[in-house]
């Protein structure tokens, strides 16, 4: 009966650790590396840099990467709508910078999208990269408000 009871609490406490260890992880589901087109395989990079960040209602990612035999750098940037229903709608801006690189910022028109995932495209040259230990940071507005997230990389 004691190894009966032992065990009900056991899994109960694994549970629970599973399910609470699997939460942060799940609301980059959808932006995170793998997630970006173009890119079969890592061994086809010479270096990829990422940085993510969340707050209550979203989460974001930005990816600084340049393949090898390529004289410029591609980077990408997510934002993923994580808060409570409803979601964003109507108009939306948005504005990041990343330290050493510039930034960028645009407004969405329409921004209630059947995903919650809103890629923010990219851009791509020669010119300067965020460094592999930089910040960026990123400002969202929608009609439920504005937000300011800081996307620490991702070593």
């Amino acid at each position: 009966m004691m190894a009966l009871k032992r065990l009900t609490i056991l899994l109960l406490l694994s549970a629970m650790l599973v399910g609470g260890c699997s939460g942060k992880d799940n609301i980059y589901s959808g932006i995170e590396k793998q997630d970006l087109t173009g890119i079969k395989t890592a061994k086809e990079l010479d270096y990829i840099y990422a940085y993510k960040g969340h707050t209550d209602n979203w989460a974001s990612t930005y990816y600084v990467y340049q393949k090898k035999d390529s004289d410029s750098h591609v980077s990408r940037v997510f934002l993923k709508y994580i808060g409570k229903e409803p979601g964003p709608s109507g108009e939306m801006k948005y504005a990041y910078t990343a330290e050493g690189a510039g930034g960028g910022s645009g407004t969405l028109s329409e921004a209630e999208s059947p995903s919650v995932i809103y890629n923010l495209g990219g851009s791509g040259g020669t010119g300067s990269v965020a460094g592999q230990d930089s910040v960026v940071k990123m400002h969202v507005e929608w009609s439920g408000g504005s937000e300011d997230i800081e996307l620490k990389p991702e070593l």
